[in-house]
């Protein structure tokens, strides 16, 4: 399965005399904007019984070599996951470490707003709107890899969303539109071929009836 990332505006609760810094992860039941051809919404149940098998990391910019600062292991952790009607959120004390201080320092002062996160996807439903674009809802994850606070927004970056499953969708449909217009064009010679032949048959007919006039009035 392809690692997918995606990233959400976020609204986070902290202030420096406030220990712990919560916010909302990932949404459910809003639809991003059309991204590459595609527009996607998670569903509720897309994260039913995933954290349970998931080993999360809570990152920076989805750098693991910084060190991180918080985990949940298959549910349990420093990083504390709460999944509500409107999505997943999360909650976790900043440590005394360097990355810690300079995420709550800079969370605080309102310069980080962004969270993303890490994703494998074992269901997913697709369907061609009426304006060209695909809605992909997700309906079931496979794992939760990381949440990432991070500076920049991911689908403002010069190399986009990548979904290897909708150039998957996009090849079949290619390949589906070059089989109908295939069909098509066998459909249509086969009716050329068969007023070409109807053609020949009523010009034979006329033939045939000419000489046939011309022998009746020879024998007369």
């Amino acid at each position: 399965m392809e690692k997918e990332i995606r990233q959400y505006n976020v609204e986070f609760n902290a202030a420096p005399d406030v220990i712990t810094i919560e916010g909302r992860a990932i949404p459910f039941n809003i639809t991003s904007p059309n991204r590459e051809g595609f527009r996607e919404t998670i569903a509720p149940e897309a994260v039913e019984g995933v954290f349970e098998k998931s080993d999360v990391f809570l990152l920076y910019n989805h750098d693991k070599s910084k060190g991180f600062l918080a985990r949940n292991k298959m549910g349990k952790g420093s990083l504390s996951i709460d999944v509500r009607e409107d999505g997943v959120y999360f909650s976790f004390v900043p440590g005394s470490d360097d990355l810690s201080r300079y995420i709550k320092d800079r969370i605080t002062r309102g310069d980080l707003d962004e969270m993303s996160w890490a994703f494998t996807v074992a269901e997913d439903r697709w369907v061609k709107a009426a304006d060209g674009v695909y809605d992909r809802t997700i309906t079931r994850f496979d794992k939760i890899y990381d949440l990432s606070i991070v500076d920049q927004s991911y689908y403002g970056l010069e190399n986009a969303v990548k979904c290897a499953r909708f150039a998957e969708i996009l090849e079949e449909e290619r390949l589906a539109n070059e089989e109908r217009m295939a069909e098509e064009e066998r459909l249509a010679q086969e009716q050329r071929e068969a007023e070409e032949e109807a053609k020949r048959l009523e010009e034979e007919e006329r033939l045939k009836a000419y000489y046939d006039g011309i022998k009746a009035q020879y024998l007369n």
